[in-house]
């Protein structure tokens, strides 16, 4: 049986840690909050296909007529999304918990009515039609009586 040295415990450590450095770096240069919108959208609505230019769009528009989140904010949202198991550890702060929930509805509103989507995605490419923030009542869920 080999016996590990010190030396390669601690060659080990390094190389790990430079390694977690890098893939943190570029986890947090690559996408931002039009990556995070993207990827909380395929979790609500299912994969789907839209031009980058007119997702970017969307998500600018979005942002504009929301000031929803700052470059931090989206970068942990995207992390939630890709860590899978990680957003259910947010239910254990009720506040996040909700505040995700109200972000997720609402760019899920925003998203399906700027682009027609109802139902399932379709096959061919959504459109981009604008943003519908103008408007009095863009909640699913009001009763309108």
């Amino acid at each position: 049986m080999s016996r590990i040295s010190r030396r390669t415990v601690l060659a080990g450590i390094g190389v790990a840690g430079v390694a977690g450095s890098g893939g943190i770096a570029l986890f947090m240069t690559a996408g931002g909050r039009t990556e995070a919108m993207r990827a909380i959208l395929h979790r609500l609505v299912g994969p789907f296909t839209m031009a980058d230019a007119e997702f970017a769009r969307f998500a600018q528009d979005f942002e504009k007529a929301y000031r929803a989140m700052g470059a931090l904010e989206a970068d942990m949202l995207r992390f939630f999304e890709t860590a899978g198991p990680v957003r259910n550890l947010t239910r254990l702060r009720p506040a996040v918990a909700a505040r995700l929930e109200s972000f997720d509805r609402k760019l899920l509103t925003e998203f399906a009515l700027a682009t027609g989507l109802t139902g399932a995605p379709p096959t061919a490419p959504l459109e981009y039609r604008g943003l519908f923030a103008a408007n009095p009542c863009t909640n699913p869920f009001a009763h309108l009586s």
